[in-house]
C-alpha cells in the first residue's frame, strides 16, 4: 500500500472515531446511568394539552408523563385511546404533542383548535387518571397501546404549565452509549498514532543499485580463474652464464 493511501485510510479511522467519541459521550451524560432519556417543554397556558401514540408509544418502555405548574393550582390528567381523547377534546384549542428533537431533548408540539373543552373528569372513556396541585404525574405501561394522554383542569380548562417531561427509560441506551465511546476513543487514538508516526518516519524507497551491480570486494574465486592467473618469474637461484665473444 503506498504512504500516500495508508495516511488517507488513518485519517478516516481518526475523522470516524472523534464522531463515535463524541456522540457516545453525548448521549452518556444525557442518558445517565439509568438510561433515562428526558424530553421536556412548556406548553401554551391557554390550551388543553394531548400527548400523542407517536410519543407515548414510540419504544417499547414505560413512558412517564410528569405536568408541574405553579403551586396550588389543580392539575388533571388522563390516559385514553387516540380516537376517545380526539372525540372528548374536539375542536376545543391544544396543544398536540407529536414527536421530540433529540439534539436539545425537546418535546415537537403544534396548535390547533379554538375554545374550551367540556367536563373532562366527569367522562367515563378514561382508562387512568390522576390530579393534584402543583405536580401530577402518570405512566403509560405499554399494555394498551395504541393511547393519548390528555391535561388539563378537571372541567376543561387549561392550565398554566411551567413545564411538561416526558421520560423514557431503558438501561441498555446507557450500555450501547458506553460502547460508542470506547470505541471512538479507541479508534480516534489509533488513527492519530498511525498518523503521526507516518509523518514523522515517512516510508523510504527501495535503494538504487549500481548498474554494473554492487561493490562486494574481490572476487575470491579470481584466482581459479585461468585469466587470473599469476604470470611466471623467472628462477633467479639458476646460475647465469656468460657468453664470451
Amino acid at each position: 500500500m503506498s504512504i500516500v493511501a495508508k495516511r488517507a485510510l488513518l485519517a478516516a479511522l481518526t475523522v470516524i472515531g472523534l464522531v463515535l467519541l463524541l456522540v457516545g459521550a453525548w448521549f452518556t451524560v444525557h442518558l445517565g446511568s439509568s438510561g433515562s432519556a428526558v424530553l421536556r417543554s412548556t406548553p401554551a397556558s391557554d390550551a388543553v394539552v394531548v400527548i400523542e401514540p407517536s410519543v407515548l408509544n414510540r419504544v417499547d418502555r414505560p413512558v412517564s408523563i410528569t405536568a408541574v405548574a405553579a403551586p396550588g393550582t389543580k392539575i388533571w390528567m388522563g390516559r385514553t385511546t387516540p380516537t376517545d381523547a380526539e372525540a372528548i377534546v374536539g375542536g376545543a384549542d391544544r396543544t398536540s404533542v407529536t414527536g421530540a428533537h433529540i439534539r436539545d431533548w425537546s418535546l415537537v408540539q403544534s396548535r390547533s383548535g379554538a375554545g374550551t373543552a367540556p367536563n373532562l373528569a366527569s367522562a367515563d372513556i378514561w382508562r387512568q387518571t390522576a390530579s393534584g396541585d402543583g405536580r401530577v404525574r402518570i405512566t403509560v405501561d405499554q399494555s394498551g397501546a395504541p393511547e393519548s394522554v390528555v391535561i388539563a383542569a378537571p372541567d376543561g380548562k387549561p392550565v398554566d404549565l411551567t413545564s411538561l417531561r416526558v421520560t423514557i427509560a431503558r438501561p441498555t441506551w446507557f450500555f450501547q452509549a458506553l460502547l460508542a465511546t470506547l470505541v471512538g476513543l479507541l479508534a480516534t487514538v489509533a488513527g492519530a498514532a498511525g498518523l503521526w508516526q507516518s509523518w514523522r518516519h515517512p516510508t523510504r524507497g527501495p535503494a538504487l543499485v549500481p548498474a554494473d551491480g554492487p561493490d562486494d570486494g574481490p572476487d575470491e574465486a579470481s584466482a581459479d580463474r585461468p585469466d587470473k592467473a599469476p604470470v611466471d618469474q623467472p628462477d633467479t637461484d639458476e646460475p647465469t652464464q656468460e657468453v664470451s665473444a
